[in-house]
């Protein structure tokens, strides 16, 4: 879910583009008010026109024949006089004439329907300023009123379903419950199926869905709500051929879209649109025209956005420069002011971020404060305040002074003070009061900021009303806070409360980029609740759980829609059936799915028959983290050691460094061995031990199997004790095994090689074609069928019936979007890529493929440490698809050494009869023998070294050229000062 500045993004500055709209999609008639709300108007002129109708009325009789309809003309003029200078007393005195009319005319006339249409759109527009959520209840019944006395027919049909949708859509924005979303969706598209007699009518409805799945993709984030919403408004602004108002109007919100999109994917096509837009938006608008100051505000605002995502410091110096114009062109009784102010101090509020210079985030506070002066109503105020409140955090965060935290508190009390109690702001306003009091107890030890901090960050956890995302944060925020405090009892009830929250914050019918997406703020969650039971005394198996429950989620959600449910069939076929049926129909892609449309539904129902099953006997935990009953008999196959590491833990030194490997060893591994009774070294090459490792937290991505004292003579280190394999989760581990159990091999002997040693736009790869030539061989005495693939496309057709999958060419770790890392192939000379996220959408669980080596770079890397946790890399894709076992690279890997340790696996897998231990087996004695060779042969100082500049850029000459060429990487890698030994990257991640 988005923070509150997004939430609702698509609303700003719309208030006199929804009136402009409105009137324009109305099939008028003779009626007297449309000549003058079609004149286009100034301010002066609508002022002449409320005085001439008030003149009048108050002259005529009372009971004149078209009382009614000069009341309904003076409200409807009062509503433009709104609609251009966001008078609030011209709306109420608007709804108070439009209702006064209602009650003039007789129930039987036919002009009650358009009458009850224009109040609701009255209130519609009052909620604009009020954000009243009763308000927005009003315009619904009164839409209900129009329906009913109108046939399907009716020309005003079409405006009725566009009213009563934007109700339900701006009624969303206090609630926050998606369910007001999806009604708004229905009745817009119950509008564009009837036979409209107006085409402004078809055109406003198309753009009013298009916002519709933007709204809802704010709340559920799915790609394909945010694809949709583009394409419809797309549709609507190609298709608007009316006046620049409301051109503009179509403009702006399919760049607000795609300012959205641009916010998740960073693609820089999707700025650039939006920035060209607000462009034409201001290119279209007459100098007269004081909106052209809102023009110049979106398009400061875009530069700011594209700042923030990375961009250059010319680009927030550009927004600055653009929010300073706008500001000077905006007048100072225009409600849009206190908008343009606000966007001109978040861009200062950024650039002190940047510069550091106080006087910048000074300007950001004083411009706050003229926003405060500028706003109408309470609601205004509390924005504003709240606001000003982050600015002050962000002087505190550079001062350290307890006099701005103090003003940062006091402007945030102000701002709930303002706050209406059943709003979704109010939230996100007591969970930041909560976390200053916080940051404030760092400094002062007062019992009673703490006091004060936790019971309102509680306020937040207890309340039903909460949505469960800003709920799961503020009981982050009070963990952390018990821990300062070294409570440990309070810290472990908020702990257990806060794991119960996570599951439903994953709906079932997202895709797995989506879940990604939604798990971008839970990094580390779990890791802290399972710190705080174990501090507080609790079993190991209740800080298990913890990890269990909020660690690899993603994993869990495909497992979920594919794992194997044996014992349900056993005991209850019929409900099997139906289980099966219904996670079948969400296993589809989006992109595949006949009617996407229905995923949230389907989602339902699928919660719903989990939830049933939960309630028979012995499935209680059906698809819940394991019982500890469980994880007793996952580790009785051989070990499986879990090891939570708090962030602040963290060695100082790369990763791969000598250090971090004699550090490791010291603090965690050899500890754990030495508990697990694994003393001595192991003698015979047939007696080893084997142990599962899960790192979580920072710990992911280190080499654990590494760790130790590698001189010469050394026996202080992992691989000289036991086997390593590793694991996302002990839930992976047993799916796995369930899986292996209960799937017959149907892969036949089929292994597919691939080989790229030429990747259009990388350096060459000279030792990848003797890799693939060498296993050709190997295999056919392993009784296997080798065959030759290239390109994706021979890759995806062959792997549900291959055995074994290798691969040996160039791996790309995305440092932003885990789902985008590939494996570099070829297509008729071109780059092409084999994405995680494309692997995550396979399902080979029924044939179930035995191996997939990964003989690149970076394979099991993850440089995005929001997603440290949920292990989405290049190895997981291909676990999550179906093989058994997998192999790959924590980061770069020689060119020449991939043959020899290929070589050396395979030879070992086969001398083990490619049992599952085979796997784990060949890869310990294949880096043992490495380690052997790398210890007895010096080595200089910068072997293995890779320097960050080397690492980011593809076109490199010279001796760089030569020493990257024989690396197995592309573009960027683990920017690791020294690699001691090449055997180290290697891993298995497998049952």
């Amino acid at each position: 879910m988005q923070s509150p500045e997004y939430i609702g993004a698509k609303l700003r500055y719309t208030r006199s583009a929804y009136g402009t709209l409105f009137y324009a999609s109305l099939p008028l008639g003779d009626e007297p008010w449309v000549p003058v709300l079609m004149q286009n108007m100034n301010r002066s002129d609508i002022e002449q026109e409320i005085d001439k109708l008030r003149h009048w009325l108050q002259t005529a009789s009372h009971d004149h024949a078209q009382r009614a309809s000069y009341l309904h003309t003076l409200g409807m003029t009062l509503m433009e006089k709104f609609h251009l200078n966001a008078s609030f007393e011209a709306i109420d005195s608007a709804i108070e004439y439009l209702r006064e009319a209602v009650n003039l005319t007789p129930l039987e006339s036919p002009a009650r329907a358009l009458q009850y249409l224009c109040l609701a759109a009255a209130y519609l527009f009052r909620f604009e300023r009020y954000a009243n959520t009763a308000t927005a209840d009003i315009a619904i019944s009164l839409c209900r009123e129009a329906i009913k006395i109108t046939g399907t027919s009716h020309s005003l049909r079409g405006s009725q379903m566009k009213v009563l949708g934007d109700a339900y859509c701006m009624r969303w924005n206090n609630s926050g419950d998606v369910a007001d979303v999806n009604e708004s969706i229905r009745y817009y598209k119950e509008g564009l199926d009837l036979d409209l007699p107006n085409n402004i009518i078809r055109i406003d409805l198309t753009h009013a869905l298009g916002l519709g799945y933007l709204s809802r993709y704010q709340v559920i984030e799915t790609m394909w709500d945010m694809d949709t919403s583009l394409q419809l408004l797309q549709e609507a602004c190609d298709a608007t051929t009316g006046t620049y108002q409301i051109k503009n109007c179509m403009r702006k919100d399919l760049a607000l879209g795609h300012q959205i999109k641009y916010l998740r994917n960073q693609d820089p096509l999707q700025i650039n649109r939006v920035i060209a837009l607000f462009q034409e938006c201001i290119d279209h608008t007459p100098n007269s025209d004081p909106r052209l100051a809102v023009c110049y505000a979106n398009l400061g605002t875009a530069y700011l956005v594209k700042w923030r995502k990375g961009g250059s410091f010319q680009d927030i110096a550009r927004s600055i420069e653009i929010l300073q114009y706008a500001v000077k062109m905006s007048e100072v009784d225009d409600p849009n002011c206190l908008l343009i102010l606000g966007d001109l101090a978040k861009a200062y509020q950024d650039i002190f971020s940047e510069t550091k210079v106080l006087s910048d985030i000074e300007f950001a506070i004083e411009t706050w404060q003229k926003a405060v002066d500028s706003s109408h109503g309470p609601g205004q105020q509390a924005t504003q305040l709240q606001w000003k409140s982050r600015a002050a955090l962000e002087r505190f965060n550079f001062t350290k002074s307890v006099t701005d935290i103090d003003k940062s508190i006091k402007f945030m009390q102000e701002s709930l003070e303002n706050t209406l109690p059943a709003v979704a702001p109010r939230a996100y306003r007591l969970f930041e009061l909560g976390n200053r009091y916080k940051l404030k107890y760092k400094i002062t030890r007062d019992e009673e900021d703490l006091t004060t901090g936790t019971t309102y960050l509680q306020i937040v956890i207890q309340d039903p009303s909460m949505h469960d995302y800003i709920k799961i944060t503020a009981a982050e925020d009070a963990m952390s806070f018990f821990a300062l405090a070294e409570d440990w009892k309070q810290g472990y009830e908020i702990a257990a409360l806060l794991m119960k929250l996570i599951p439903p914050l994953i709906p079932r019918f997202l895709e797995a980029f989506d879940v990604q997406y939604v798990l971008k703020d839970l990094e580390g969650v779990a890791c802290q609740a399972a710190s705080m039971a174990l501090y507080a005394g609790k079993e190991p198996s209740v800080a298990l759980q913890f990890l269990e429950t909020g660690r690899d989620i993603l994993a869990t959600s495909i497992e979920d829609l594919r794992g194997e449910v044996g014992i349900l069939k056993e005991k209850h076929p019929e409900l099997a059936s139906q289980f099966l049926a219904q996670r079948s129909a969400l296993d589809i892609p989006a992109a595949e799915d006949t009617d996407p449309e229905q995923r949230y539904e389907k989602g339902n129902v699928f919660e719903n028959l989990v939830n049933k099953i939960r309630q028979l006997p012995g499935f209680e935990e059906f698809l819940r983290a394991p019982s500890e009953e469980a994880f007793k008999l996952a580790a009785r196959k051989h070990p499986i050691a879990v090891i939570n590491l708090k962030a602040q833990s963290r060695h100082r030194d790369s990763i791969s460094s000598p250090a971090v490997l004699s550090w490791l060893w010291d603090v965690a591994m050899k500890p754990i061995l030495d508990f697990l009774g694994f003393t001595k070294i192991s003698i015979s090459d047939e007696e080893w031990p084997r142990v599962c490792w899960i790192p979580t937290g920072p710990l992911c991505g280190f080499p654990l199997h590494a760790a130790g004292y590698h001189a010469d003579g050394s026996t202080e280190a992992v691989i000289e004790r036991v086997m390593s394999s590793y694991s996302s989760s002990v839930k992976a581990i047993i799916n796995g095994r369930h899986d292996t159990q209960t799937t017959r091999d149907v892969t036949g002997n089929g292994s597919l090689l691939v080989a790229m040693e030429n990747t259009p736009g990388a350096t060459m790869l000279p030792f990848a074609t003797d890799e693939i030539n060498m296993l050709h061989k190997l295999h056919t005495s392993m009784s296997l069928d080798p065959v030759i693939g290239k390109n994706k496309n021979d890759i995806l057709s062959q792997l549900p019936h291959c055995k074994i999958f290798h691969f040996a060419g160039r791996g790309f770790t995305d440092s932003q979007d885990p789902s985008r890392s590939h494996l570099l192939l070829e297509d008729n000379g071109k780059s092409d890529t084999l994405e995680v996220g494309k692997l995550l959408s396979l399902n080979l669980r029924q044939s179930q493929p035995f191996l997939a080596y990964l003989s690149a770079c970076g394979t099991g890397q993850i440089k995005n440490n929001t997603f440290l946790d949920e292990n989405i890399h290049l190895i997981s894709g291909f676990r999550l698809a179906g093989f058994r076992h997998v192999i790959g690279a924590l980061w770069e890997v020689s060119d020449e050494t991939c043959v020899d340790m290929a070589k050396a696996t395979y030879e070992g897998i086969r001398d083990g009869g490619m049992s599952d231990d085979s796997v784990c087996r060949g890869l310990h004695m294949a880096s043992r023998a490495l380690r052997k060779k790398c210890l007895s042969t010096p080595i200089s100082r910068t072997e293995g070294r890779v320097r960050k500049d080397e690492v980011r850029n593809i076109g490199l000459t010279g001796e760089v050229q030569e020493e990257r060429a024989s690396q197995r990487d592309i573009l960027s890698c683990e920017e690791d000062d020294y690699v001691p030994c090449h055997w180290v990257p290697y891993v298995h991640f497998g049952v």
